[in-house]
């Protein structure tokens, strides 16, 4: 009964939108007769090329010192049609700034110079994803004061607005080959960070865009009935105990296998906008910043395989996830490639000045006794101390027709046994380790039918049509 009434309640919000649609003058008839399918788009056509990395915390103008250790690395970025990262920050002038850092972060509260939005626009970057579990450490404020920063640099930027609508919605860049749309969103996040529409007298609330999830505990029947009588529910195919709920699996894992269920307004609302991009654009990246189940975890959640998918089918080109702040694996589903994760581009999270009292009160540490670089340190090495989090790939897609073609894998060094600002900060790796980090990747990658072959210190996936 309440599904037949929703369906007249969809039905008549329809005959209204298209009334409103059509104007005033259209006739009954007319409003009748007008049938919504869907619109076809074109793809680039001939050879294009997306050059992508992850998260960028990238938190001072470092430009000059990679030009001079790293020049390669820049010509790679740079001589992409377009360049893609997430950009992991909020970036003000703490002097002037009027808000105040949040209660709650992302983890640490990121704050970067704001010269380094001129820097990754002349290291090649064209466009970024804001939609991190960052977004919001500085507030709405904080938040905002970016977005009018990547604005003046004529930097591409889609995951946050000023509401739930303006995150949401696709941004473009006109590129020489065609128009290239940007949706972005972010399944990890603190309270603070979803957007919100206005509704009536109440204001919308800038943020970014959001997929929430709901973690499944996967446990045994045992299990689960246990876990019933501490709940003081009945062991029916779910039990909710706290933030999480447990279901029951034929197969049970120690450690205790985590699952998602992912909200599906926020997926059915992303995969318009991903639909809509394509219609309006010729090109369209899905960005998704998502650290589930865990940073130490190198293989997806389901949900996220299973959006991937459906991202694809609504129309993106490439999906690009990244917040764990590693590799996981590489995926080519329907001519389009999946990047589970490309971890850290840059990584200097360590060299912030100025930190909020909050943090240091959250692991009982005195300010007046240690400066922000020990502090940082220390937490770093209890937190950040897994060398996989500074080995990473510039990912290098190429494009025929719309279809990938090759994925060529340049492997990145942040310089995990580098000491203080030169730590985090990303250079080509060399032979030793670039073989490291394409082995494992390799290895990531197998479960989803990906070879890659390492050519002179290059990882290379071919498809077919792949020159050679």
């Amino acid at each position: 009964m309440a599904a037949r009434h929703f369906g007249r309640i969809a039905a008549l919000a329809t005959a209204v939108a298209l009334s409103c649609l059509m104007g005033t003058n259209a006739t009954a008839k007319e409003r009748n007769a007008l049938t919504i399918t869907p619109v076809p788009s074109a793809p680039i056509s001939g050879a294009f090329t997306l050059t992508a990395v992850g998260d960028l915390i990238y938190l001072r103008p470092m430009l000059a010192t990679i030009e001079r250790k790293s020049p390669e690395m820049l010509r790679i970025l740079r001589r992409a049609d377009v360049t893609f990262g997430n950009f992991e920050e909020v970036v003000f002038d703490l002097p002037t700034f009027k808000g105040a850092p949040q209660a709650e972060s992302g983890g640490t509260w990121m704050l970067g110079d704001p010269k380094v939005v001129d820097d990754l626009v002349a290291m090649g970057f064209d466009v970024v994803s804001t939609a991190n579990n960052h977004a919001t450490d500085w507030g709405a404020e904080g938040l905002l004061e970016t977005i009018k920063r990547l604005d003046a640099a004529k930097l591409v930027h889609a995951g946050t607005g000023r509401t739930m609508a303006e995150a949401r919605s696709p941004r473009y860049l006109d590129a020489p080959h065609g128009r290239v749309g940007l949706v972005a969103a972010t399944s990890t996040f603190t309270p603070m960070t979803p957007a919100a529409d206005p509704l009536g007298m109440v204001p919308g609330r800038p943020g970014a865009n959001v997929i929430r999830t709901q973690e499944i505990g996967l446990v045994s029947d045992a299990d689960l009935a246990t876990l019933a009588r501490i709940a003081g529910t009945k062991p029916d195919a779910a039990v909710k105990l706290g933030e999480r709920v447990y279901r029951a699996t034929p197969s049970p894992q120690s450690p205790m296998t985590l699952d998602y269920d992912a909200n599906g307004r926020d997926v059915e609302g992303n995969l318009r906008s991903i639909r809509q991009a394509k219609q309006n654009g010729n090109f369209v990246i899905f960005s998704l910043h998502n650290h589930e189940p865990s940073e130490a975890v190198q293989q997806p959640p389901a949900f996220t395989v299973d959006f991937a998918h459906r991202a694809i089918d609504a129309g993106a080109d490439a999906f690009i996830t990244h917040g764990p702040h590693q590799l996981r694996g590489i995926e080519i589903y329907k001519g389009r490639p999946i990047f589970y994760s490309l971890g850290n581009f840059a990584m200097m999270n360590n060299s912030l000045d100025h930190l909020p009292a909050d943090m240091y009160e959250q692991f009982g540490v005195d300010p007046a006794k240690v400066t922000a670089p020990e502090f940082l340190q220390a937490r770093g090495s209890a937190i950040f101390g897994d060398p996989n989090l500074y080995e990473t790939v510039i990912a290098e897609s190429r494009y025929v027709d719309g279809n990938v073609a090759e994925i060529r894998l340049y492997p990145v060094d942040l310089g995990v046994t580098a000491k203080g600002a030169d730590r985090g900060v990303p250079h080509l790796a060399d032979p030793a380790t670039g073989a490291r980090i394409l082995e494992r990747l390799a290895r990531l990658s197998q479960p989803f039918g990906t070879k890659i072959a390492i050519d002179k210190g290059v990882g290379v996936i071919r498809l077919a049509g792949a020159a050679k």
